[in-house]
């Protein structure tokens, strides 16, 4: 009699689906994890089931693995990958280390926001202005109102910083000092490129101003202005 080969196993479609599902969903934790935000709780966390975000009203430290930023504040609250929210915050990340009264992290957009006034120290220069913004994609920085600095000495209506190459930007009206020298524009001036010397190690030992823009300095600013 010729041999029969042994009948394969029939699963049940519920079955089938369901190994579907958990693959796809094994696949997808794999691209992108679910959760970027790394939250250490200082005390209570109260979770607004309406609203979905969670609240730390003793503060803590969050870490936001997609801009990289890391905020430790008295107050703040979340809502995973979406958004973040804090007052008085101390901030660090490519822009450098920053004291702010009120901050806005935008998630989706890898946004922050600034408002109420900040401090911020990156290359041995120091800025103060009410607001800022920083654009994690682009690694470009803009500080607005009453706008100035110490290492280099200025004041300006806008500041544009790029972390990449450590460039600034003023926009007038401004006043940059340099040792003895002293650049002035007025509201309808042309803006001042700072490009940084370095020296050997690195470090930043001067600025090279000038008044011609690189182009990728000049399209910044143009996009800046009308935000």
């Amino acid at each position: 009699m010729p041999m029969r080969r042994p009948s394969q196993p029939r699963w049940p479609l519920w079955c089938t689906v369901a190994l579907a599902l958990l693959a796809a969903s094994a696949l997808a934790e794999d691209a992108a994890p679910l959760a970027e935000l790394t939250v250490t709780a200082f005390g209570a966390q109260t979770l607004d089931l309406a609203t979905g975000f969670t609240e730390l009203p003793d503060g803590g430290i969050v870490v936001d693995q997609g801009s990289g930023v890391r905020l430790e504040a008295p107050w703040l609250r979340y809502a995973d990958g979406e958004r973040l929210e804090a007052t008085e915050a101390v901030l660090t990340g490519a822009f450098g280390t920053m004291d702010a009264a009120e901050v806005v992290l935008d998630l989706e957009r890898r946004l922050l926001i600034v408002e109420g006034g900040m401090t911020l120290r990156v290359d041995g220069a120091v800025v103060r202005a009410r607001s800022l913004r920083f654009d994690a994609d682009d690694g470009w920085l803009w500080a607005r109102g009453d706008v100035s600095g110490d290492a280099p000495t200025f004041e300006a209506a806008l500041l544009l910083y790029d972390t990449a190459s450590g460039r600034i930007v003023l926009a007038p009206a401004y006043a940059y000092e340099d040792g003895p020298l002293l650049l002035r524009a007025d509201a309808d001036g042309a803006a001042l490129q700072l490009t940084p010397e370095r020296d050997e190690t690195g470090a930043i030992v001067g600025y090279d101003a000038s008044t011609a823009l690189d182009a990728d300095v000049a399209e910044r600013l143009a996009a800046a202005s009308e935000e």
